[in-house]
């Protein structure tokens, strides 16, 4: 739950600060121009709101994927589903 939190929070703030760039940048130049980076810094916010909350909740990215624990899962399943059928 606190994942969820960290991640909507890191997106709403990112969303508010690509709207001020790419309203900074309409005004400055153009609305085409001003578009172009309000939706490269949109849809980048979401990998880097991703990022960020991996960091915060792990304080490193070297499981971000989570293979480790997806792994130690699977072994502690086999080996129940073993001990299940050798009861039989």
């Amino acid at each position: 739950m606190k994942a969820l939190i960290l991640y909507v929070t890191f997106v709403l703030t990112g969303v508010a600060l690509s709207g001020l760039a790419g309203f900074v940048i309409e005004r400055a130049t153009s609305s085409v121009l001003g578009l172009i980076v309000f939706l490269t810094l949109f849809f980048t916010n979401f990998v880097i709101a991703w990022i960020l909350t991996v960091l915060v909740m792990d304080g490193s990215l070297s499981n971000i994927q989570g293979r480790q624990e997806q792994l130690d899962a699977e072994r502690t399943g086999k080996a129940a589903m073993k001990k299940s059928l050798s009861g039989l």
